[in-house]
């Protein structure tokens, strides 16, 4: 592990937690609907059957809850990360009542028990889409998270999967808030971190 790039990912995700962190819930709001608009004219959106979207955070990220319940009511698949100390599957959930039936997590994020018997997307068909969350992005469309790997480890595993049973892998679209846009050389990459196909803002595609 390099320990440059290490220090200059922390340094960059405390000074977006800064910058995000001025975000009035009004700001949250108006962003996460205009957002919402532009990905249901995407067309990787309108084509896909399965779609893995994160459950967000109550703050510092677009929020999917309209998202979610969009799919809920939908012919899609919805499916929700289930995490480990140190994996994550996506498990579906199936209906409205489902989801706000979910207990909070330790960041108070609702997800579903390990211990609750779940359909995986990789049990069967498979991903057509990941909307993916992040902590900052650039128009080359790269990506820094949280610092935990979780989505860089499983569009991996997604992409290994998908060659193993001859499909094409999963679409790749990052969800951010215009502020989480920086300029091209901002974020330090590694090996292991995983370019998107598109990285979606309220305003622009890129």
């Amino acid at each position: 592990m390099n320990t440059a790039i290490v220090s200059l990912k922390k340094q960059l995700r405390k000074d977006m937690a800064s910058r995000l962190e001025k975000l009035s819930k009004q700001e949250l709001e108006t962003q996460s609907a205009q957002l919402f608009q532009k990905l249901q004219e995407l067309e990787s959106f309108k084509k896909s059957k399965n779609i893995s979207i994160y459950i967000s955070m109550p703050t510092c990220e677009i929020m999917t809850n309209n998202i979610i319940l969009h799919l809920l009511n939908s012919d899609k698949n919805c499916f929700i990360p289930r995490c480990t100390k140190n994996t994550m599957d996506m498990v579906k959930i199936t209906s409205v009542s489902d989801f706000e039936s979910l207990p909070l997590n330790r960041w108070n994020i609702p997800e579903p028990p390990l211990d609750q018997k779940r359909e995986n997307a990789l049990d069967d068909a498979g991903l057509d889409l990941i909307l993916v969350p992040g902590v900052a992005f650039d128009k080359n469309k790269s990506r820094i998270g949280h610092g935990k790997g979780y989505y860089d480890r499983y569009i991996k595993k997604c992409n290994a999967w998908s060659e193993e049973h001859g499909k094409q892998p999963p679409k790749l679209v990052a969800l951010a808030l215009n502020e989480q846009i920086v300029p091209v050389g901002t974020i330090p990459l590694e090996e292991t971190d995983q370019t998107l196909d598109h990285i979606l803002t309220p305003l622009e595609i890129f």
